[in-house]
């Protein structure tokens, strides 16, 4: 952790008497800055949902004292597993159906407008449901793999991870689909040739195309409406670009076997090895200790995923009453496009339905040309006091380092980038970085995809990739956790990836060293 940044460093507390908490950057969650409404949205889920103060430097968020809420006696009683199947998807699915389903059309720009802030409350009430389940599921498995470290030595978490792999989840399943509509892209040729050549406004008149196009609809009503990653709402999601996954299907058909529906198989096997490791290493009370704590961490996999595909999907279905406003300023002369609504506040937005003019149109184009500067800028990790680590809880820290990422020695070598081993294998390959999924047709198969974060969108990237390194992340992030249901070598939490690793140049990834080499 850095101490606060002197203010020329353009990241400044909300106020002086601030300085004596911890206000956190979270570049996991939040890899890019955030134009204004999304903001808004921001600010209410973290209200609600965690209960927790937000402030906004250049658009990148920064949470006040930032950690997930303790767990509601609802969620004790009844268990993580069961309340989150049995009661909490079902409310989150039900909200995001009602609010992808408005009649927004019916209403003037006004009303509509004025719904937008119980809507955002009421998203950050089903984003909490996401929430207050963090601690009891994730507790078993911070256990079992600081035990696992005791046991077996500094390769144990890496070895237990994979031993929670190769059971259905929800980014597996979104790979299986997109898996099936490749075999069955590949059944018809037509189909085929013209999603390989780009042609996709041609799929509806080619043979088969139909047929191929109402499956598609199927599964973007199950997938389609997840945005890129957890802030970026003002990115159009599946559902509403449908190029983006064409694109992917495209790739896979031109990669041959390398499908995401494998990824599950070939988790499965590397599970039954890493089991059969630990066997041949461990005995007695201990090895009986670990396996039952195997068993209680087991749904973590499941639980870890669903709760990213809601949440992404929660940020998603905003999209719709926000786009409808949007059409309606667009139709008024106020907005250039209607996706333009997400670079107003809520206020101006709430002023423009009332009063809309066009001189709003120079306002969001400033705000675009802001939105682009900051991009350019490096957050600090925290502003105001820093927190001090080392006298933390044991489970806090360990949270850090496991789920996060943090604690990194940095190589010494500058050939050499170290960051933490988050799934096994060795691999050379090109070295292809991309910080927004809009660029993902870049990656070609067995390049090494190199990026802050990943999210669930990204994750069809694996069965080209030929290994995985992020800036962000510890053995159990999203990254980590995916690039073992792929089997493919990764390194995660390396700080420095993205601005190190040159595109383009050829590296060598070691996931269980946790290394990345440059050059020969």
């Amino acid at each position: 952790m850095t101490t606060a940044p002197t203010p020329d460093a353009g990241f400044e507390l909300p106020t002086a008497s601030d300085r004596q908490f911890t206000w956190m950057y979270d570049p996991m969650h939040f890899p890019q800055p955030l134009p204004p409404l999304s903001q808004d949205i921001m600010r209410s889920i973290m209200t609600n949902a965690f209960q927790i103060e937000t402030a906004f430097a250049h658009g990148y968020p920064f949470m006040k004292d930032f950690g997930p809420p303790q767990p509601t006696e609802e969620v004790l009683e009844k268990g993580v597993l069961r309340i989150w199947e049995d009661e909490f998807v079902p409310r989150i699915a039900a909200f995001c159906e009602r609010v992808r389903s408005g009649d927004y059309g019916s209403l003037s720009a006004p009303e509509l407008a004025s719904q937008l802030p119980e809507l955002f409350r009421e998203a950050g009430e089903a984003y909490r449901c996401t929430m207050v389940v963090v601690l009891p599921f994730m507790g078993p498995t911070l256990a079992l793999i600081e035990f696992s470290e005791q046991a077996l030595g500094p390769g144990g978490p890496l070895l237990v991870s994979a031993m929670l792999q190769g059971y259905a989840n929800e980014t597996s399943s979104a790979g299986s689909g997109l898996s099936e509509l490749t075999e069955f892209a590949r059944t018809l040729p037509e189909v085929a040739r013209a999603l390989q050549e780009g042609r996709f406004d041609s799929l509806k008149t080619v043979t088969g195309g139909p047929q191929f196009l109402e499956r598609f609809e199927t599964f973007l009503g199950d997938y389609g409406w997840r945005v890129d990653d957890w802030a970026l709402m003002h990115h159009p999601t599946w559902a509403e670009n449908a190029a983006a996954p064409l694109k992917l299907i495209a790739a896979f058909l031109k990669a041959g076997e390398r499908l995401p529906g494998a990824a599950i198989g070939r988790s499965a096997e590397l599970r039954e090895t890493a089991e059969q490791d630990v066997r041949s290493r461990l005995s007695g009370d201990v090895l009986e200790q670990l396996v039952q704590m195997v068993s209680v961490a087991s749904p973590h996999v499941g639980i870890s995923e669903g709760r990213a595909h809601w949440q992404l999907t929660i940020g998603g279905s905003l999209r719709v009453p926000v786009v409808a406003l949007g059409r309606k300023l667009h139709a008024a002369g106020a907005l250039a496009n209607p996706n333009d609504a997400f670079f107003l506040d809520l206020v101006e937005l709430k002023q423009a339905a009332v009063q809309p003019s066009p001189a709003t149109l120079a306002v969001v184009e400033e705000r675009k040309r802001e939105l682009q500067r900051a991009k350019t800028l490096t957050p600090p990790p925290v502003l105001g006091q820093p927190p001090a680590m080392d006298e933390a809880p044991p489970e806090v820290q360990s949270v850090f380092k496991r789920f996060f990422g943090l604690g990194v020695e940095p190589s010494a070598d500058a050939a050499l980038i170290t960051g933490n081993p988050a799934s096994k294998g060795v691999v050379r390959g090109r070295a292809r970085v991309i910080k927004d999924l809009a660029d993902a047709d870049r990656l070609e198969p067995g390049d090494i995809l190199v990026c802050t974060m990943t999210a669930p969108p990204w994750t069809p990237l694996f069965a080209i990739a030929g290994g995985v390194v992020t800036d962000t992340g510890g053995v159990l992030s999203h990254s980590a956790i995916c690039a073992r249901e792929y089997a493919i070598p990764c390194v995660v939490g390396t700080m420095i990836g993205t601005s190190t690793i040159p595109d383009g140049t050829m590296i060598t990834v070691d996931g269980e060293r946790g290394t990345v080499r440059f050059g020969a």
